[in-house]
This record gives C-alpha cells, structure tokens and sequence, in this order.
C-alpha cells in the first residue's frame, strides 16, 4: 500500500510541477504580447501625432505673441512714453514679424529718448532688412 501512496504523491507533484509551468510559460506569453501591444500603439500614436502637436505649439507661439503684443499696446493707452512697454513691444513685433510695427515704435522710443544710441542703432538695422 505505502508503494501505491508513494507513486500517487510523485504522480500528483509531477503534475503540480507541470501545471506550473504551463501557468508560468501562459502569463509570461501574456505579458510579452500585452507590452509588445503597448509599445507598438504607443509608437504608432507618437508617429501619427508629432505634425499636430508642432501645429499646435505653432499657433500657440503665434496666439502668445499676439496677446503680449496686445498687452503691451493696453499700457501704452494708459502710458504712451512708458520704456518698458515700448521696448516689449518693440521685441514682440520682430519676433512676429511686424518689421513695419516694430520701426514706427523704434521711431517714438528714438523721439523721446533720443541720448539712447542702441534705439538708434536697432532702428536702423530693422530699416535695412525692410529695403532689403
């Protein structure tokens, strides 16, 4: 009898060992396919969003821009020879590239503070890119 009961529990750990391992080779076959899943979608997506999301930090530039430039010219309603609104301004018209914009604020800057050389010499640089 001890001869069966002893073939028996071999028998049943053989079959647990098996039963592990087919578990074991399942979940890791599981796992494998779901992060190769994931990365590929995550890839995928990356490649079919990147012209959007530069599109979209485009316009944002763009819209931030025009809003500082907005800004700057509600100051100057209160404020018209307030330096630092004018030079801001100055700033964000060649960054958009309102040269024209950027020159008639040039102008007033070199009006009112005409000791100040760096106007002078900034509004002529913005001047011959214009003619250029």
């Amino acid at each position: 009898m001890q001869g069966t009961e002893k073939e028996y529990i071999q028998a049943r750990e053989q079959r647990s060992k098996t039963l592990k391992k087919i578990m074991s080779l399942v979940g890791c076959v599981s796992f494998g396919g779901t992060a190769l899943f994931g990365i590929g979608n995550m890839l995928k997506s990356a490649v079919q969003e990147s012209p959007q999301v530069e599109t979209a930090a485009v316009v944002s530039v763009e819209e931030q821009l025009q809003k500082t430039a907005r800004g700057y010219e509600s100051v100057l309603e209160r404020e018209p020879e307030n330096m630092t609104a004018l030079e801001g301004l100055v700033k964000v018209r060649l960054e958009m590239g309102d040269k024209h914009g950027a020159i008639a604020t040039l102008e007033k800057l070199v009006g009112l503070y005409p000791e100040r050389e760096d106007y002078k010499v900034v509004l002529e640089q913005v001047r011959l890119e214009v003619e250029e």
